[in-house]
């Protein structure tokens, strides 16, 4: 890692921030930038579409999971590949939801996926409990942020100190085992402010062998040196430990029993563990009446190793039992491996906003990052389980590494009810890949791979103020996603660029109603696929040609009593319609993996100033293929060319590779809360698929059932 590439931005921060004021000439204070943010606290101020999920929001609503949460934001879809919603799968609009690969998760302004050059999975988001809300930008903060941004950026804002000390406790329980319990405490003592919060939860899984917890510790201190500087840092230490592997059911299996694994090949052993650190340092301060700036040091570490039974093949002829070639006795015989993947990245980023004279407000950034990438193979023979503590002997290391500088240039024109912001994004990164020789895989190996990519993300956005009670929007701006560099063939891939637009207009019909109606275009080059098979216990990635994906979303609000000094019926709706198809060559026509057309909720409820809150809601998630090739039903394929399996062919047990059209689903779930009077304290239950419907939720590696029916109970207090 060349120090030059961090020095240039921090001294270029440092200088800034030392600068002689300006006299102003304006009465108009600029806000301090701070690099938390992803757009402004008033959403009529955002030059596109935007949604924001509040603490009040999350508590009056109840999810479950993080997951169940953005189901109420219209445009974003979510994956359940556990019951808790740990294994994050998100997306926006065109971008296919699962490990978030395509988009950009933030906490606090910085990025969360493993690694966004690297590889973008995810398996991590921060606990609801500790948030001050969850903002969302769709298509439209390209030029501020990136990558991964052709279709939407998820940021995470976690709650900050308070003048007046707070402290808030919840414990909650219920069906599938769930235990959550939260604390968190915020004050400010003198001029430092500190948030100390711990979170944990434990739950079954949606099979009969799987189970999840976690524990997270975040705490954060800000220093307010004086009415225009502050200097905060924060931690978060989060870890996870849970009986969870990705090897699913064959269609013969789940048509029997959709829920059981138990003695298939000995997949009770299978666990999964995630240890998580995030660090950063920020420095925010107004430097004069027109100068802001915000520097920030961050750095993530991601220890992410799963270990599973090896079983090797087995005859389709035998279905539905599974008969393995190396069959598993704990102690006696069979396999165990493990895919440790570890992440590090560090980072350093400068926001700098200059009001110039006339209508212009300048912004610009420059950030630097190191991402370094482990993914190895542990393994142990004769029936040993391994795990976290024990991972066995290492027979395999692959080593990634990624140095990407960014810098963004934007300029904020006011002209009366007129906001016109053009700017311009430039990325250079590198991307370098090799196999090293260990005692166990001594090679010989390939030598080491190296890719560059520079690309340009020009962009503009206009916002229109002038009507009464409503802003119209619109904008045009290129973004892109990195090609993920672990994958089975091909390194170094072409990154997936896209020109995203948009139109659309949010506002209010008199006091009761409020509404949000986006109409969108992606066009994205070399689509990123990935598809439904391994190779070697690789996944694999594949420039699958250009793609466009175009819609609408539309967010509703009804309210009776909108001053909520009476009692308030109201109705919320969250909808999105994406078509998402291959555009030219042999593919042309046909819907791109992973995205339904059809996605949102309808919320009904009734809310009373005494205190209570009850509320319905209804879920659709609409259909999907699994495939490039759309096959309708659930097949059974060879890995190779996903030609049928027949009589007499064998399957891989532990990766079987299932291809089909994943039927639509309509949930239901509901919850209802009172505040006791007096004082802070709620009481709650709520409840999920709570018809106990059974769907497939996704097919990778075989089909997986959707989560049961859950109804958790619990007592929050604040004082």
């Amino acid at each position: 890692m060349r120090s030059e590439r961090f020095l240039f931005p921090l001294a270029a921060a440092i200088a800034a921030a030392h600068a002689p004021h300006a006299a102003a000439e304006s009465g108009d204070e600029l806000p301090t930038i701070v690099v938390r943010e992803v757009m402004p606290d008033d959403i009529a101020r955002a030059p596109g579409a935007a949604a924001r999920l509040t603490d009040e929001q999350l508590r009056s609503l109840r999810p479950y999971s993080m997951h169940d949460a953005l189901g109420f934001v219209p445009g974003v879809r979510s994956i359940d590949d556990d019951a808790a919603g740990r294994r994050s799968g998100i997306g926006i609009r065109g971008a296919p939801p699962r490990r978030s690969r395509k988009t950009l998760l933030l906490e606090d302004g910085t990025p969360i996926n493993a690694s966004t050059y690297l590889d973008s999975s995810a398996h991590y988001t921060p606990p609801m409990e500790r948030l001050e809300s969850v903002d969302v930008l769709k298509a439209s903060g390209q030029i501020v942020h990136g990558p991964l941004n052709n279709h939407g950026i998820v940021n995470f804002r976690n709650k900050r100190p308070t003048a007046v000390p707070e402290t808030s406790v919840e414990i909650a329980a219920g069906t599938l085992d769930t235990l959550k319990r939260h604390v968190l405490h915020r004050r400010m003592v003198g001029s430092v402010g500190v948030v100390a919060s711990y979170t944990g939860m434990d739950a079954d899984g949606t099979f009969d062998v799987e189970d999840t917890s976690f524990d997270d510790f975040y705490g954060s201190v800000e220093w307010h040196i004086d009415d225009t500087s502050v200097l905060g840092a924060s931690f978060t230490y989060f870890e996870e430990r849970s009986h969870y592997d990705e090897s699913n059911l064959t269609p013969i299996e789940f048509a029997i029993a959709p829920r059981t694994k138990l003695g298939r090949f000995g997949q009770e052993h299978n666990t999964f563990a995630l240890n998580y650190r995030k660090a950063d340092v920020v420095y925010s301060t107004d430097a004069g009446d027109r100068l802001s700036v915000s520097a920030k040091v961050f750095f993530t570490d991601v220890d992410r190793p799963r270990f599973t039974v090896v079983p090797g093949d087995s005859p389709i002829d035998a279905l539905p039992d599974i008969i393995p070639e190396n069959p598993f006795e704990p102690g006696v015989t069979g396999r165990m491996e493990s895919r440790n993947r570890h992440y590090r990245t560090y980072g350093i980023e400068t926001r700098m906003a200059l009001e110039v004279s006339g209508p212009h407000t300048l912004e610009w950034g420059v950030r630097a990052e190191d991402h370094s990438f482990d993914d190895m193979r542990n393994r142990a023979d004769g029936g040993r389980i391994i795990t976290e503590s024990d991972r066995g002997a290492l027979i395999r290391v692959e080593h990634y590494e990624a140095h990407a500088v960014s810098a963004f240039v934007q300029d904020r024109i006011e002209l009366s009810d007129w906001v016109i912001t053009p700017g311009l994004r430039a990325e250079e990164f590198t991307q370098s890949k090799v196999r090293e020789s260990i005692p166990l895989d001594p090679g010989p190996h390939g030598p080491e791979e190296r890719d560059r990519n520079s690309i340009l993300l020009p962009g503009v956005s206009v916002l229109y103020t002038g009507l009464p009670s409503a802003q119209v929007f619109g904008s045009v701006q290129r973004g892109y996603s990195p090609a993920i560099a672990r994958t089975a063939t091909g390194f170094p891939l072409l990154p997936e660029i896209g020109l995203n637009t948009q139109i659309g207009v949010r506002g209010t019909l008199g006091a009761r109603v409020g509404y949000d109606v986006v109409a969108f275009h992606n066009r994205l080059e070399n689509t990123l696929v990935r598809q439904a098979f391994t190779i070697d216990g690789l996944n694999v990635t594949l420039n699958s040609g250009d793609s466009t994906a175009s819609g609408i979303d539309v967010g509703l609000r009804i309210d009776s009593s909108p001053e909520r000094t009476a009692a308030n019926a109201f109705v919320e709706l969250a909808y999105n319609y994406t078509s998402a198809k291959f555009d030219g060559g042999p593919l042309d026509g046909r819907r791109v993996p992973e995205i339904p057309r059809h996605a949102g909720s309808l919320t009904i409820g009734f809310e009373h100033p005494s205190g209570w809150h009850v509320s319905g809601t209804i879920g659709h998630f609409g259909d999907f293929y699994t495939d490039v090739t759309n096959i309708e039903a659930f097949t059974l394929v060879d890995e190779d060319d996903l030609a049928p399996l027949g009589p007499g062919d064998d399957f891989s047990v532990r990766e079987p590779v299932v291809v089909g059209r994943v039927p639509s689903h309509t949930l239901v779930s509901a919850r209802v809360s009172y505040r006791l009077p007096g004082r802070d304290t709620t009481i709650w239950l709520q409840g999920r698929n709570l018809t106990d419907k059974l769907y497939v939720v996704d097919v990778e590696n075989g089909l997986r059932p959707g989560p049961q029916r859950t109804v958790v109970g619990g007592v929050s207090l604040r004082f």
